[in-house]
């Protein structure tokens, strides 16, 4: 295996403006600190600073054609401190910047900044950082750019990381842009945000082939001057609305050594994802390279102070647990005043996983249930269904005022594509959250995972509102019913085509059990229900029991061959009013399709869930799975929902994660509750012997009736049972 192959753990250590502190340092004990206090394998020095006003083209390492950060004077950064690492045996690789510039260095190189449509600089309208701008990757720039990479890797570091470049919002009408753009596709690029438009949805494409282009273009610069050299850049995670930003994982992954993304975590009002280091760790991995989760070792935007040491720990724990690697960054003028708060977590978490660098080296997911993440959706969906435009208010209640919206429908092209931006990023959250909450072991997959091959190894897929399909989507999950697997699915899933245009036809309503669809509900966040009633997928609710409704539902009215579980009642219209009976249209409608099943939620189930949390939604969800799933399900356990569980093999071993997400009721989380007298449940055949990761000490583990029971008597905050065969 190549060395980025095996389990990384990086890190980086900033200066910020004063890179010139590291010329006072001790870099032997330095290097040392990192390897046996860090535990890291991997570290990112500052090639070009990040830091204001944007000096990204300045550099900390000698070379004739690029200028030198001023306090360094002929102090090499690189290269003084690269035969330490080396030492140590620590990977070093050059963070470039390569997004944020100076106004002045731009003014030099007029034709380089990123234009908006009414000819002015990105950078001017809204300043990076509140001061400098940033440059396009078809501009001139993308030749300097790949200079740059070639004068790092001449000093002898591993590769490089790519902070950036970003195509950003509504972006880019620069010369270069739109003279490629007119080669490209024979028009000039639309001046304005038109879904209806082909060549619109030319322009995104555009936009994110470009941003493939420069990093295929970047790593072959790389290699002119070493062919095992390593370099990615952030590739985006899975929030609804990265189109914005010209991000596309399965794009750029073909040039890149690692996909990886940011997730730093940020302290405020809104409401923060209790698994928010593991959402973003399975999109990732699902790129089918070796992942990378950066999240920065700071109290967000408060740099110089560490995270809690929960939360320092967990954002490694959940990463780790997912099949990702960890990344963290410090900034210098901490440890002035907080080294120990800063490195203890990490020594403790970091030290483990290097102690036991076997156990995490070559596993693969023993997940046998895949969600889809779909890029094509998150990219062009935009649905017609009219009402889902109609402002629906919060449902909220304060001051004994009721919000319950406006009534009006929204007809701005840019805001309604937002509205399904974010039920496209709150579907993934809440099917995600439901399945790890359940403890049922799952994957994400991608788009380009959708077809006959990597479905195999899976019993149940999970599409959420998989609205954008191609033909050739469509028909691997045809396939994966006829041969046996089943389906989940919602609201307006194939509707579309993998462009976003609406089919004359959806070809699996048909396997959803949908005869036909008379419009929508009224969107309301307030009093309207479904009535549950007697059937496995309902199990968790009494027959005839209510249940909060989503806010966008369809009324789709079923095949005869469907059974449906559930039912609409009519709308109620307004608070503190009388019930007003069924609707006659259902809130379930599943069936059986050959060996198969599907479960078709004519709403939006996940994104109900995502933004309310809503405990009956989320065991909806895990009813419909388990139904589908119609077998003994691969792993039961008997802990709170906030024990993450995931299930991993390497060989004849299988490795199940325990992540101890039990806090202090907030984040950042500052305590961690044990959780105790867990009983872990899998179908397993012969003989087994189970152990703790932590302490190699053996577990209580008997095999009744072909299940096999562990008892794992605390989980502190993070841990591996190990079973192997007896």
């Amino acid at each position: 295996m190549k060395w980025w192959e095996r389990p990384v753990r990086m890190m980086r250590q900033d200066y910020i403006t004063d890179l010139q502190r590291v010329k006072e340092v001790d870099l032997d004990a330095l290097a040392r600190r990192k390897r046996e206090e860090w535990h890291i394998n991997c570290e990112w020095v500052i090639g070009t600073p990040g830091v204001a006003p944007g000096l990204g083209w300045q550099t900390t390492f000698d070379t004739p054609k690029f200028p030198k950060f001023e306090a360094l004077g002929d102090f090499d950064l690189v290269r003084s401190y690269l035969p330490h690492a080396r030492k140590y045996g620590i990977h070093v690789l050059a963070y470039l910047n390569m997004h944020w510039f100076s106004y002045d260095f731009a003014e030099a190189h007029p034709g380089w900044e990123q234009v908006r449509a009414d000819g002015s600089a990105y950078g001017r309208h809204y300043p990076l950082y509140g001061n400098g701008t940033t440059l396009c990757v078809n501009s001139p720039w993308r030749d300097w750019a790949f200079d740059m990479i070639r004068e790092a890797i001449k000093t002898g570091i591993d590769g490089c990381f790519l902070d950036g470049p970003v195509i950003y919002p509504g972006c880019c009408y620069c010369p270069a842009c739109r003279e490629k753009f007119r080669q490209c596709y024979g028009q000039p690029i639309p001046e304005a945000e038109d879904w209806n438009n082909p060549l619109w949805k030319d322009f995104i494409d555009f936009r994110e082939n470009s941003m493939a282009d420069f990093l295929r273009d970047a790593q072959s610069a790389m290699r002119e001057i070493d062919p095992q050299g390593v370099v990615f850049l952030n590739a985006g995670s899975w929030h609804g609305g990265g189109w914005r930003v010209a991000r596309d994982m399965e794009k750029v992954g073909p040039y890149q050594n690692f996909n990886g993304a940011e997730a730093f975590f940020h302290p405020g009002p809104d409401d923060h994802a209790l698994l928010f280091w593991a959402t973003a760790a399975k999109h990732l991995v699902a790129g089918g390279k070796p992942a990378v989760v950066f999240s920065h070792h700071a109290l967000g935007s408060y740099h110089y102070i560490p995270l809690p040491p929960v939360e320092a720990a967990l954002s490694v724990a959940q990463a780790v647990a997912c099949g990702a690697n960890p990344w963290f960054a410090i900034f210098d003028y901490a440890m002035d005043h907080s080294a120990e708060k800063s490195i203890a977590p990490m020594r403790r978490i970091n030290g483990f996983l290097e102690a036991r660098d076997e156990y995490f080296t070559r596993t693969e997911s023993a997940a046998d249930i895949a969600l889809l993440y779909s890029s094509n959706s998150n990219k062009y969906y935009l649905s017609e269904q009219a009402e889902m435009y109609r402002d629906p208010g919060t449902g909220r209640e304060q001051d004994l005022i009721a919000d319950t919206g406006t009534g009006e429908i929204q007809i701005n092209w840019s805001v309604r594509k937002s509205i399904c931006d974010a039920v496209q990023g709150n579907a993934y959250l809440g099917y995600f959250n439901a399945l790890t909450r359940a403890h049922l072991p799952f994957d994400v997959i991608l788009g380009s995972g959708l077809n006959a091959e990597d479905l195999k190894r899976y019993r149940v897929l999970i599409l959420g509102n998989a609205s954008c399909l191609s033909d050739d989507q469509i028909a691997a999950v045809l396939g994966f019913v006829d041969a046996g697997g089943s389906v989940m699915a919602e609201f307006e899933t194939g509707e579309y085509d993998e462009r976003g245009q609406k089919r004359m036809e959806n070809p699996l309503r048909a396997l959803f059990g949908v005869r036909s669809v008379d419009g929508m509900f009224a969107p309301a966040t307030a009093e309207e229900y479904i009535r549950a009633d007697a059937h496995d997928i309902t199990s968790a609710f009494g027959d005839g029991e209510w249940i909060p409704r989503p806010v966008f539902v369809l009324k789709a009215r079923p095949m005869q061959d469907a059974t449906t579980p559930a039912e609409v009642l009519a709308p109620i219209g307004q608070v503190y009013t009388a019930p007003q009976g069924g609707s006659g249209y259902p809130a379930v409608i599943a069936r059986q399709a050959g060996q198969g099943r599907t479960v078709y939620f004519p709403h939006l189930l996940g994104d109900f869930l995502g933004r309310s949390k809503i405990h009956q939604a989320e065991d909806l969800i895990t009813g419909a799975v388990e139904w589908a799933y119609n077998a003994p399900l691969p792993l039961s356990c008997d802990a709170p929902p906030s024990l993450q569980v995931e299930l991993r093999r390497q060989g004849d071993r299988l490795l199940v994660h325990l992540v101890n997400n039990t806090g202090d009721m907030q984040r950042p989380i500052t305590q961690t509750i044990p959780i105790r007298d867990i009983t872990l449940r899998l179908p397993w055949q012969g003989i087994a012997r189970a152990y703790r990761l932590s302490d190699m000490s053996g577990l209580p583990a008997r095999i009744e009736a072909g299940s096999l029971e562990i008892s794992v008597p605390v989980v502190e905050l993070y841990e591996v049972v190990v079973i192997a065969k007896g």
